[in-house]
């Protein structure tokens, strides 16, 4: 039988490891705010249709949708759809090389124990380190640090801080995630598409870029999302934002499978580090639990 909750986390790692080569895809043939905006508005159709089409649920989606939680969730939303996406976007429009990038958001694991004042054991701390260190093995093994910007790196902080920030804000707010979904993209697709009418659209529909915004919105802006909010409901944000550790991994592994690019030894030890330590620190976390259960 399938067991959604097991698989959410390899299911969420190879859906959103593939969003970096989709993002650099699309920003060919768009612009910043008109990809966004179309990533978001097309989200939150698939997203409505997912609602009307799963008729057992319509009525318990927004069961106990009271203002407090709906405020709660459109902040949430501007955080993790509007600023995160927004800054990681503009990032790579900036040229700033993926590796770093991917550095750069592999602070969120470390900042998340501390930001969101969760009990972690030396062991646990111990596993965040070796896991950032063979991050940063795996990302220098793959030569993807050789472009570096001003503007990229300071969108590169700014989307960290909001996956970081709204990680462990959407934790406390009790709704189901098809429901946080929705509204969150409603508030995206409004805010990008007065960005992009007031700037102008840009947007050349290539076959290229097609693939691009369709993998966006139904796999990553739809399928990712929809994981990551439903483990944040059943399980810790440090246990959650861990995960992304392996992301770059993946990456790497997706660039070598479509593009053809090398992978170094010291990338697979990378690798290999960043594996262990996730397991570590799932495994250590599962032991804390049960010390503060007993």
């Amino acid at each position: 039988m399938f067991n959604l909750e097991k698989m959410a986390p390899i299911l969420f790692l190879i859906m959103w490891s593939s969003g970096a080569i989709f993002v650099k895809m699309g920003l060919a043939d768009a612009s910043v705010w008109s990809f966004l905006t179309l990533r978001a508005t097309g989200a939150f159709v698939v997203i409505t249709l997912i609602v009307f089409a799963w008729r057992e649920q319509q009525m318990s989606v927004f069961a106990n949708m009271s203002k407090a939680i709906m405020g709660k969730l459109l902040l949430s939303g501007l955080l993790l759809q509007v600023c995160y996406q927004g800054c990681y976007f503009l990032s790579i429009h900036f040229q700033l090389s993926p590796g770093l990038i991917a550095m750069v958001l592999g602070l969120q694991p470390l900042l998340t124990p501390f930001c969101a004042k969760e009990h972690i054991s030396s062991r646990g701390y111990f596993a965040l380190i070796l896991g950032f260190t063979g991050l940063i093995l795996a990302v220098y093994g793959a030569k993807d640090v050789s472009h570096i910007t001003v503007f990229g790196v300071m969108f590169g902080i700014g989307a960290l801080l909001a996956i970081t920030v709204g990680s462990i804000y959407q934790k406390k707010i009790h709704a189901q995630p098809i429901a946080s979904a929705l509204i969150q993209n409603a508030l995206a697709s409004i805010i990008f598409l007065a960005i992009s009418l007031s700037v102008g659209w840009k947007v050349n529909w290539s076959a290229q870029f097609i693939l691009s915004a369709t993998w966006m919105i139904v796999v990553i802006s739809t399928g990712a999302i929809l994981l990551l909010l439903f483990m944040l409901n059943k399980d810790s944000a440090s246990s959650v934002s861990v995960l992304f550790y392996l992301v770059p991994v993946l990456t790497i592994v997706l660039d070598y499978l479509v593009f053809g690019a090398s992978i170094t030894v010291t990338t697979v030890f990378g690798a290999c580090m960043v594996i262990s330590s996730i397991h570590l620190f799932r495994k250590s976390n599962i032991l804390l639990k049960t010390e503060n259960i007993d």
